[in-house]
C-alpha cells in the first residue's frame, strides 16, 4: 500500500476532463528535475514510505509522517524551510492501540490533521486483532510530535469488502470535517471504491452516511487508492494513485467536483501542462503512493519513490514538489 504524500500544503485547487483511453506517455515528476522544474529529491534519503504532510497553525516547522519502518511505528521528520529536512526525530505513535493485531502491529499510511489550535488527530491503517482485516484507527495529541494516544477501537472497518486502508482527513470550506478511505477490494479480486463520510467536531467520530466518490476503471489498472482531497477556488480535487503500487506503472491521477460528495469526474490533463496526473516516476523508477495536502495559492507536496528504482523491496525515500499550481480544475507542476 503506497502513499503519495500529497501532503499538499495546498495553497490551491483544480478541474479537468476524463478520457477512458490510456493516455500517451506523460511528463513524469522526477523527469522535471532535469528540466529545471520544482520537483526535488530525495529530500529524505532513507526508508520513509507514504509520507503525510502538515504545517501546524500555518507556521513552520513542517511535519512529515511515514508508514512503519525500522525507525518506528509512525516516524516523523521536520523542516523549517521546506528545503532541508531533519532525519527521523521520533515516533509519533509508539502505541497503535489494543485493537491492533499483536501478530502484525505495523501502521500504514498515516495522515495527521489539525482540528483545533492545540488538537491533532492521526488516522492510520492497521490489522485488527478481532478479525485480521485492515481497519482505520484514530489517535489524538496536543502537539504534532505526539505521542498520539489511540482510541480503544478502530473507527471504521469493512471485512466484507476486503478491509479498508489509506485514511485521509479533509476540512471543507466552513469547517465541516470528513474522513476518506479506500475499500481494499483488490485483496479479494473486487473493486476498490473510495468513500467519504462526515466526522464530528472531535475529528474522529463518524456521522451520517458514507458516500462513494470514485472507483477503479480499466484505465486505472484495476486499483484506485491513497486519495487526498483538496479544495481551491470552487473545485474539489481528489488526488489518487492507480495501478499496483509495486510496479513502475504506479501513478497519481485526480478527479474534480463542485461538491465535496461528488459526483467526481476523472481528469485527463494534457502533458503541455506538465500535468500532475502523470506517472510520478521516470521509467526506471516507481511512482509515488498516497498523498496529503496543505493549501494556499500554490501546493507543496511530498511523495515517495523506490530507492532501488525497481520495487519496494529496498524501501522508499521521500521527494517533494513546490509550487504545484491548481487553476480552473487543472493541476500542473511548474516547469
Amino acid at each position: 500500500m503506497v502513499s503519495f504524500a500529497l501532503a499538499l500544503a495546498v495553497f490551491g485547487s483544480a478541474s479537468a476532463v476524463f478520457s477512458a483511453s490510456t493516455p500517451t506517455d506523460p511528463v513524469r515528476l522526477r523527469d522535471l528535475v532535469k528540466r529545471g522544474g520544482t520537483v526535488t529529491g530525495p529530500v529524505l534519503p532513507l526508508n520513509f514510505p507514504d509520507p503525510a504532510l502538515i504545517l501546524p497553525n500555518g507556521q513552520a516547522p513542517w511535519y512529515v509522517y511515514s508508514t512503519s519502518s525500522s525507525h518506528g511505528k509512525v516516524p516523523y521528520a521536520t523542516s523549517h524551510d521546506f528545503k532541508t529536512w531533519t532525519g527521523v526525530k521520533g515516533d509519533a505513535l509508539p502505541n497503535p492501540g489494543s485493537w491492533v493485531s499483536p501478530l502484525n502491529p505495523a501502521v500504514w499510511a498515516p495522515d495527521v490533521r489539525q482540528i483545533t489550535s492545540t488538537g491533532y488527530v492521526m488516522y492510520y491503517t492497521a490489522f485488527s486483532a478481532a478479525n485480521g482485516n485492515h481497519c482505520i484507527g484514530a489517535a489524538t495529541s496536543s502537539t504534532p510530535a505526539g505521542p498520539f494516544k489511540p482510541q480503544a477501537d478502530p473507527i471504521v472497518c469493512d471485512a466484507s469488502g476486503g478491509g479498508i486502508i489509506d485514511a485521509s482527513g479533509f476540512e471543507a470550506p466552513g469547517g465541516a470535517l470528513y474522513l476518506l478511505w479506500k475499500v481494499d477490494g483488490n485483496s479479494k479480486g473486487k473493486s476498490t471504491p473510495i468513500f467519504i463520510q462526515p466526522l464530528g467536531a472531535n475529528g474522529y467520530t463518524l456521522q451520517g452516511k458514507a458516500t462513494q466518490l470514485i472507483t477503479n476503471d480499466p484505465v486505472d489498472g484495476g486499483i484506485v487508492e491513497a486519495q487526498s482531497l483538496v479544495y481551491w477556488d470552487g473545485f474539489y480535487y481528489l488526488f489518487f494513485s492507480s495501478n499496483h503500487y509495486n510496479t513502475l506503472k504506479y501513478d497519481i491521477s485526480y478527479a474534480i467536483s463542485k461538491s465535496v460528495t461528488g459526483p467526481y469526474t476523472k481528469v485527463q490533463a494534457h502533458t503541455r501542462h506538465c500535468s500532475f496526473q502523470a506517472n510520478a516516476g521516470p521509467r526506471d523508477r516507481k511512482g509515488p503512493p498516497s498523498s496529503t495536502c496543505w493549501v494556499d495559492k500554490y501546493v507543496n507536496a511530498v511523495f515517495h519513490n523506490d530507492i532501488n528504482g525497481k520495487n519496494v523491496s529496498a524501501g522508499r525515500s521521500m521527494w517533494q514538489i513546490t509550487g504545484l499550481t491548481l487553476s480552473n480544475g487543472i493541476a500542473s507542476v511548474n516547469c
